[in-house]
């Protein structure tokens, strides 16, 4: 469906509330056009018909009380075409599913550990996500994303039960009180045991779609702490990757271009490489996460890893998983 939009008076215009302040710009927007698609939200942003204050902004961009922000008429009218007629239960299968993966769970918080494979948000090419079924499974409340795991990798993910929760961890992230644990077994072994990569990123559009690269003049800073927890002779090693800013495929690309160590199966940005064993499966995952849930108060959560990456680490002898 395509939006031709080319003057002021096809936009939109509505003022920041209190209630919506400190969320994204994406998220306000479906507070008050509910049934919104996302990827109709990101192709506004990347069009530039998207704006605060009567600037161009992004979807991840922060909203405070009292600013106006202009979008496409349109929404209004696509927001009633894409309302479902009937939201369909899950089904018993699906229901034993999501159980299967909760690691924690309280009155506002739920903790999963993601599988591989499936996206965490809805989108125009994304027909099954985990919001979208936490929603068709939770009637009386309406789970939160408070950060993202990319598609192909697994591990532990935070979501908010309630609006308090989300803006509270979502502040935290913004301050960066979060802190990350992820593994990764990569292809060679870096040359220090343990250190820091900070490369500067950008997202460029290529053939392929939408790729992040080391862009030293123009790039977001980005800052990863990492560890070997083990080695094979000079082939692949374990490691703990620990990214103090939270860059799109941050993680991916300080391997790849930091370490010279790509991701295993992370063929995007380690090429060829990338498959010295023929495994397909990204080797990333998020470990554990600490996160405050009120002042002073920390906690930890941990996430197994899957099968397929302990299988790997068991046929190379990486120890420490």
């Amino acid at each position: 469906m395509g939006m031709k939009i080319n003057r002021a008076k096809d936009l939109a215009q509505k003022v920041v509330s209190g209630e919506e302040s400190g969320v994204r710009l994406d998220r306000c927007l479906r507070l008050w056009i509910p049934h919104l698609p996302q990827g109709l939200i990101e192709k506004a942003a990347r069009n530039g018909f998207l704006k605060v204050e009567g600037k161009k902004a992004l979807p991840k961009t922060r909203v405070e009380e009292g600013q106006s922000v202009s979008f496409p008429k349109t929404f209004l009218v696509l927001d009633e075409e894409a309302k479902p007629k009937e939201v369909q239960p899950l089904t018993q299968a699906e229901r034993k599913w999501i159980k299967g993966l909760i690691l924690y769970e309280n009155n506002e918080l739920l903790v999963l550990n993601k599988p591989a494979g499936i996206a965490v948000q809805s989108g125009t090419k994304q027909r099954k996500s985990l919001d979208s079924m936490l929603v068709r499974d939770y009637e009386d409340i309406k789970p939160r994303l408070v950060h993202r795991l990319d598609k192909d990798t697994s591990g532990v993910l935070v979501i908010a039960k309630t609006l308090s929760m989300a803006r509270w961890l979502t502040q935290a992230f913004k301050e960066r009180d979060v802190q990350k644990t992820y593994w990764a077994v990569v292809c060679g072994v870096p040359k220090q045991a343990e250190g820091v990569i900070s490369l500067a990123l950008s997202k460029k559009a290529d053939s392929t779609g939408e790729k992040v690269r080391v862009d030293i003049r123009e790039g977001a800073h980005a800052t990863t702490y990492y560890r070997i927890l083990d080695t094979l002779s000079t082939k692949v090693a374990l490691l703990e990757l620990t990214p103090k800013t939270g860059r799109m495929h941050q993680l991916r690309v300080h391997c790849a271009e930091g370490l010279k160590t790509p991701i295993l199966g992370d063929g995007k940005y380690g090429g060829t490489e990338a498959f010295p064993l023929g495994r397909k499966e990204l080797h990333l995952h998020a470990r554990a996460i600490m996160v405050p849930l009120s002042k002073g108060k920390f906690k930890t959560f941990e996430a197994p890893v899957p099968p397929y990456f302990q299988e790997t680490c068991n046929e190379l002898g990486l120890e420490n998983v």
